[in-house]
């Protein structure tokens, strides 16, 4: 199936525009009933698995926020080995879920940009997996990552995944995936053309400004509109803020060490330390 999603961008919307838009198109999606739905999965990635192994002692027994806890598929993970756990998510439906299957746990509905619900130096380890930050518009993203650092204590780690616009699949659109199975084969096709039909409708406001872009991609079938950034941005971002970087994991879970390819990752783990 040809690809219907060129490397380019729309002049139709000024950059202005599709940020204001960008929230709107994907609380549309993160909003919606049953969006728990694409995140009932259980297991770490390898970048993930790596980082909290790697870094684990600034882990246990220490005081910890996950920013975008979805339907708790890390927070399984990180809370037994908290002294203190607090999670948040922006989406209230995400935010009933887990009230709901893991009561036990403290889960509050605010967004990464004002988490004034917490007190300044209150966290050892701000954890915020599955590209969450890349959500939100250009302008707010630098929020996000100074609410983070009022957070973190000094010492504390800010650990986050975030698109890569080097991923050579970046810029693809939908396609067609064939199998045997006839089954699979009808599910396959469901999903095309939903997808062919969020990106009639979210594609036109997507951006390519080189070193960032504003992409729907093949989560949540092209329906969201989500920040790709080159990995010497998000670093720069990051030192803007205070930070300094420790580390750069790639999609096998190895430290991506500076310069090396990294097109093979459609995100990259970063490990960055509140000094």
């Amino acid at each position: 199936m040809p690809n219907i999603l060129e490397k380019k961008s729309d002049s139709r919307f000024p950059a202005n525009d599709v940020a204001s838009s960008q929230d709107a198109v994907n609380r549309r999606v993160y909003h919606s009933d049953r969006v728990y739905r694409f995140y009932l999965s259980n297991v770490l990635t390898p970048p993930e698995a790596a980082a909290l192994l790697k870094y684990q002692g600034h882990i246990a027994g220490r005081d910890i926020l996950e920013i975008g806890v979805g339907a708790g598929r890390t927070a399984r993970y990180l809370a037994p080995i908290a002294g203190h756990y607090e999670a948040i998510d922006y989406s209230p439906v995400m935010v009933r879920y887990m009230n709901q299957t893991m009561p036990q746990l403290s889960v509050r509905e605010a967004d990464f940009r004002n988490l004034q619900i917490f007190g300044d130096n209150s966290f050892d380890f701000v954890f915020a997996p599955d590209n969450v930050i890349d959500a939100l518009p250009h302008q707010d993203r630098m929020q996000a990552l100074m609410e983070s650092y009022r957070l973190l204590r000094p010492g504390g780690l800010l650990v986050f995944s975030s698109h890569n616009v080097r991923y050579r699949g970046a810029f693809s659109g939908p396609r067609l995936n064939w199998s045997s199975n006839p089954l699979r084969l009808a599910a396959n096709f469901v999903n095309y053309f939903r997808g062919c039909w969020n990106h009639l409708r979210v594609g036109p406001l997507r951006q390519d400004l080189g070193s960032y872009a504003l992409l729907n991609d093949e989560g949540h079938h092209y329906a969201c509109l989500h920040y790709y950034a080159a990995r010497t941005i998000v670093t720069d971002q990051l030192k803007k803020v205070g930070f300094r970087s420790l580390d750069v994991f790639n999609n096998e879970g190895q430290i991506a060490l500076a310069g090396h390819d990294d097109s093979h990752s459609p995100s990259l783990l970063y490990v960055a330390l509140k000094t």
